[in-house]
């Protein structure tokens, strides 16, 4: 009996056992409670995407606070309406409060002066004509002026889209105005001018090669002006630029005319106002007054080579949207070239004859120093004509 009971109780055992521990399981288990949805974090905006001239910079637009009340709004008006703009696209980045006391653009707000002040220098400070010595004994003397012979030429000449070939004839641009520059020099030298030579070999100024961008024409188109650019700037830091340019045309064949005109900056399309740093910068030179001093300087440079080389004065189509007239000169037209945009004072921009004339072939093959000297000494004599005035 004794071994009977035993056995029910251990087979008790097996089944409270088993059943005792799933009981404890389930007491001690916590209940799983609802998953409450979390939203993923808000992704905050992506800053937007800068807007700039190609390798251009972002600008500092606090920079433009020194022109703080020393323009007018009819000056101001006048010069954008006149000279930088063509049409009425800035409207979209410049805005003229009702009461005509301040202009905004973006987060800057420039208030105007009831009347034009002296305006004060961007980069560095250059001298004008109404601030050289009255006892001068030269034209010239007390200007510093840097001549910018313009593209590259030489072995850089193919490259640069710059080099003309008819039959045996080669004509490089940057080759030319290289030897221009170095006739031009001794001649502002003699009147007292201060003279450095932007470039003074056929190489370019930049560091950078075609091989260094994906589109080789950043390379001599952009890059090169932008070095040139900076050594003005930061360490030439002239009184003038002279850009020394010979025109030609797209033809293959020679064309049959020649002209001539000079360069200022201005007429800022609505795609070049569309960037950040070319928006700035057409700015700086607006309020920084050099076209004030570029406009007379240039009739005169214009004068005298009209005296000199008898060229006819080239006029851009009036459907242009990338050039106006000037002053009502036949000679003077502006466009905004990346070079009168960066060099941080005045700049007379040289287009004479056209280098796949006729006529230009013609002379070059019989003999091209005779050209570069009649140019060089028609700037000389703009220059001064200009400069002696008392």
């Amino acid at each position: 009996m004794k071994k009977e009971s035993a056995s029910k109780t251990l087979k008790w055992l097996a089944v409270i056992i088993p059943l005792t521990l799933i009981v404890a399981l389930l007491l001690h288990t916590p209940t799983p409670h609802p998953q409450k949805k979390i939203d993923p974090p808000k992704a905050s905006p992506p800053p937007p995407a800068l807007n700039l001239a190609n390798l251009g910079f972002l600008p500092d637009w606090s920079q433009l606070d020194r022109y703080q009340e020393t323009i007018s709004h009819a000056t101001f008006l006048h010069r954008l309406e006149t000279i930088y703009t063509k049409g009425d696209s800035w409207k979209k980045w410049i805005t003229i409060d009702p009461d005509q006391k301040h202009a905004t653009i973006g987060d800057l707000v420039l208030r105007f002066a009831q009347i034009d002040q002296p305006a004060p220098g961007a980069i560095f400070d250059w001298q004008s004509l109404t601030s050289l010595s009255k006892s001068r004994t030269l034209p010239l003397e007390g200007l510093h002026i840097a001549i910018d012979p313009g593209h590259i030429g030489g072995d850089f000449a193919e490259i640069e889209e710059r080099e003309y070939i008819w039959n045996q004839t080669v004509i490089r641009e940057g080759t030319m105005t290289l030897r221009t520059a170095q006739l031009l020099a001794p001649l502002l030298r003699h009147m007292g001018a201060q003279i450095t030579l932007v470039r003074d070999k056929l190489e370019p100024v930049t560091h950078k090669r075609a091989t260094d961008f994906r589109n080789p024409s950043l390379f001599y188109r952009t890059a090169e002006i932008r070095a040139r650019a900076h050594l003005i700037n930061y360490t030439i830091q002239p009184d003038l630029v002279i850009c020394l340019h010979f025109n030609g045309s797209a033809s293959v064949l020679p064309e049959f005319s020649q002209h001539f005109h000079v360069l200022l900056n201005g007429t800022y399309t609505e795609g070049e106002l569309s960037h950040e740093d070319e928006r700035f910068q057409m700015l700086q030179r607006l309020l920084a007054g050099t076209i004030t001093e570029e406009i007379p300087l240039a009739r005169q440079v214009a004068a005298a080579c009209n005296d000199s080389l008898k060229l006819p004065a080239f006029s851009y189509s009036s459907k242009s949207r990338t050039s106006q007239n000037v002053d009502n000169h036949p000679n003077l037209w502006a466009r905004n070239l990346l070079a009168n945009r960066l060099y941080q004072c005045p700049v007379i921009f040289m287009e004479p004859y056209v280098m796949n004339s006729f006529r230009f072939i013609t002379r070059f093959n019989e003999n091209p120093e005779q050209i570069y000297l009649e140019y060089a000494h028609a700037v000389a004599d703009g220059l001064t004509r200009y400069y002696s005035q008392k």
